[in-house]
């Protein structure tokens, strides 16, 4: 968690003012903004300082250490996903950052050119329900605070971080996933086949390929095929930060503004209409509009 600060900055540690703020911004923030139920035992406003740390990703203690004002020096991750945990707009973002002796990153809100306003403003409004904007090379370009949640988006990831491709076929299967790895791994194969057939003179079609070739041997495996698929709805399971394994229905809507661009919205399953596949890390068996298990999971993970 050691990095460099500034050399004129208030360290986090032993700053009361950093401290304080972290507790004044958990107090204000309403549990039900963040998908939590607000419980008969709150007796304090706001959200509890585990759940901050779990929203955060980082340990209850740690966490604890910052808001009472130790001797520890977040990192620049560590307060970026504070500032995501807490709901803090792009001007709190940067007074955080001051107040650890840290210089503020350049602001990015979550969306990159190209996005319209309409498209923008429909994401905010489906709030908590995760949703974000994916374009025909699946790379993520906005996307609302459910998403940035359950998903772990971040405005300042390296190249390819928010490329849904490369963040499944460069990743290793949880102990769930193994039993249908290789399946959703050729039905996300085929669903780009046909999507990256458009852009065959793109060079930034074929940079993802080249790369994802070299760096994943899932995808040498299942590249070469010649299966056709499309994107569709289903449903899934995945891995919340707080709520825990979680099922969700998702839904592709295309933008007639952004040729080739999808957005994604992913609803929340209720307890009593649960599919019963908690062991399929993927997708529910039967659940899901295609009917095919391996494509709803790959629609899921790839969008």
């Amino acid at each position: 968690m050691d990095g460099p600060s500034l050399a004129n900055g208030a360290a986090a540690g032993g700053n009361t003012a950093f401290a304080d703020f972290l507790r004044d911004r958990r107090q204000h923030l309403d549990p039900a903004s963040v998908g939590l139920p607000v419980g008969r035992r709150r007796r304090t406003p706001g959200l509890r300082r585990e759940e901050v740390a779990q929203l955060a990703d980082i340990g209850t203690a740690w966490y604890t250490a910052l808001e009472q004002g130790r001797d520890v020096r977040p990192s620049d991750q560590v307060l970026a996903n504070l500032a995501r945990a807490l709901r803090l707009t792009a001007v709190e973002r940067d007074h955080l950052f001051t107040l650890a002796g840290r210089r503020p990153p350049a602001r990015l809100e979550g969306a990159s050119d190209g996005v319209d306003a309409q498209s923008l403003a429909l994401l905010r409004r489906l709030e908590p329900d995760p949703a974000y904007i994916v374009d025909a090379r699946w790379d993520v370009l906005a996307w609302n605070q459910g998403a940035a949640d359950l998903f772990r988006f971040d405005a300042a990831a390296p190249a390819y971080g928010r490329n849904m491709l490369w963040r499944y076929f460069t990743r290793s299967p949880m102990p769930e996933e193994r039993a249908d790895w290789n399946a959703t791994a050729r039905a996300l194969a085929s669903i780009f086949r046909g999507q990256s057939a458009a852009h065959a003179n793109d060079p930034r079609f074929r940079d993802l390929i080249d790369d994802l070739l070299a760096a994943s041997e899932t995808f040498r495996r299942v590249w070469p095929g010649q299966e056709v698929r499309a994107l569709c709805a289903g449903r899934k399971w995945v891995n919340h930060p707080v709520r825990g394994r979680q099922e969700y229905d998702f839904v592709p809507l295309a933008l007639p503004s952004m040729p080739g661009a999808s957005l994604m919205v992913y609803l929340a399953c209720p307890p009593a209409a649960a599919s019963g596949t908690a062991g399929n890390g993927t997708a529910g068996n039967g659940t899901a509009a295609s009917g095919n298990p391996a494509e709803d999971a790959a629609a899921g993970d790839a969008a």
